[in-house]
């Protein structure tokens, strides 16, 4: 097991669900942890929890808005500014719509949080994640990737054909993968993993903002199936704490390496999704 003793960890959406779990569960090992919250009781409520777990362990809550790019650029300058280095970044901040609404930056607001959140907020963090010693990136995809068979280039946005949401939050979690083999491949001369995983279908707040009549019905049958959010969270702490085995790109489920569909590992279009990416953010990073 590798030791997270005095090491960084930085966590967004880590006030419920499946990062709240992994905040509170890595928090026995007594790294600093750094997380981000939009509502202030639960990051209050998680700070307490933390506390009663790990008297010692340092957190720093920081608050971030993934729907707002000028947010994460403030959340990523603060938390620059707090950390020396970052040992472990554990990307988790997500949603699920159903019905269609942009962002501020006039983006579709399941892409914008469940893609473009984690790329900039990422590519804004690396060069403290660079260093001398290893650390790690774990991306929290979805077996919802499989929901569309590639990305949807000529409509990003849904935006005349959302329906009920799943092909959008299917396109998000598809690019999450594209995303990390693309990354894993350009930190591949750096001391630097990066994973995804599928969590499993998790009782969480997930979705719960939703006000389409069937939401809450299809919640209630199908809360007994979901699994604990610790469950959940269980292949995000295997990758955060394992030794470091060379192993990069890849998709877990169950903290194991699974596969995933053929069109999330072209790199074709993970270069492709890369340049919009630049594009949609305003940035070019050259890693």
């Amino acid at each position: 097991m590798w030791n997270l003793n005095n090491k960084t960890v930085v966590i967004s959406g880590a006030t419920n669900g499946i990062g709240k779990a992994a905040a509170i569960e890595l928090s026995k090992e007594n790294p600093k942890i750094l997380f981000t919250y939009r509502n202030q009781s639960l990051a209050d409520e998680l700070l307490t929890e933390i506390k009663d777990v790990s008297p010692n362990t340092r957190v720093q809550p920081v608050y971030c808005d993934f729907s707002d790019q000028n947010s994460i650029k403030k959340c990523a300058n603060e938390i620059n500014d707090l950390c020396t280095s970052i040992d472990v970044l554990i990307n988790n901040a997500g949603v699920v719509n159903t019905s269609y609404h942009e962002t501020a930056d006039g983006i579709e607001n399941t892409f914008a949080v469940n893609h473009l959140g984690y790329f900039l907020f990422t590519n804004l963090l690396l060069q403290k994640l660079k260093g001398d010693d290893e650390a790690r990136i774990v991306n929290v995809s979805s077996a919802a990737h499989s929901f569309v068979k590639k990305m949807q280039w000529e409509d990003i946005n849904f935006k005349h054909n959302f329906g009920k949401g799943l092909r959008p939050y299917g396109q998000s979690k598809l690019a999450n993968l594209l995303f990390t083999r693309h990354l894993a491949i350009k930190l591949s001369t750096d001391n630097i993993s990066v994973n995804a995983i599928h969590p499993g279908g998790v009782n969480t707040s997930l979705g719960s903002q939703n006000k389409a009549w069937y939401s809450k019905p299809l919640r209630l049958i199908l809360r007994p199936f979901f699994r604990s959010p610790l469950k959940g969270a269980e292949s995000i702490i295997y990758l955060a704490t394992k030794q470091d085995d060379g192993v990069t790109g890849e998709y877990f489920v169950d903290s194991k390496i699974h596969k995933s569909s053929t069109y999330s590992k072209n790199l074709e279009e993970a270069q492709k999704l890369w340049e919009l990416s630049e594009k949609l953010v305003g940035q070019t990073f050259n890693i």
